[in-house]
């Protein structure tokens, strides 16, 4: 599904039409942290990932038999895979104009080219496509992924100070995408 919401967000980059950016209460509250900071979010969302991922396979590694690794990520992958349904649903229900830098008016980036073929749009240009695509907004993948693996560790995992980290992270997360303009403040909460 992963792969279906790829092509699906190539197909909201096709329809996006930028526009002034939308007046925003975060935009507002946030100061900007410019194009060159971007990677700041970015490196927080990895994180949390890869913190995860290497939690859930620590049994194999460790030898330890209390975390079931094969259904913690049945049930991940199937919250994620209804969340991704979900989100293809509602960004192309509304489109928004992008407030990221790329997504703006006067960007070449903004708009894709008609496609020349059935394979160009199946293509999703990883990972350009997913750097720069626009188009697909409300509600922000990148918080829907962290939030699972925050409460799935929170219900699975035992140390509580990493519990705490771990929200704290998804917090500054949240306030990480909004300060970046990677996406309004409305993505974000409905995320949450």
């Amino acid at each position: 599904l992963q792969y279906v919401h790829g092509v699906a967000a190539r197909g909201g980059h096709y329809i996006h039409r930028p526009g002034p950016t939308l007046q925003d209460v975060g935009f507002f509250l946030l100061p900007e942290l410019g194009q060159d900071k971007g990677y700041i979010s970015e490196t927080v969302f990895t994180t949390l990932f890869l913190s995860f991922v290497l939690w859930t396979f620590h049994p194999f590694i460790f030898k330890i038999k209390k975390t079931y690794t094969v259904l913690i990520w049945c049930r991940v992958l199937a919250f994620l895979a209804a969340c991704q349904f979900l989100r293809i649903i509602t960004f192309y229900s509304t489109q928004l104009p992008g407030p990221n830098y790329h997504c703006r008016e006067g960007s070449k980036l903004a708009t894709l080219p008609p496609p020349n073929s059935v394979l160009e749009v199946l293509l999703i240009n990883f990972p350009r496509g997913v750097l720069y695509g626009c188009g697909d907004l409300i509600f922000s993948s990148h918080m829907i992924f962290a939030l699972v693996f925050v409460r799935t560790y929170h219900k699975y995992g035992r140390g509580r100070f990493i519990k705490l980290c771990a929200w704290l992270a998804v917090i500054a997360q949240s306030i990480l995408i909004v300060a970046s303009r990677k996406q309004y403040t409305v993505d974000v909460v409905l995320a949450w």
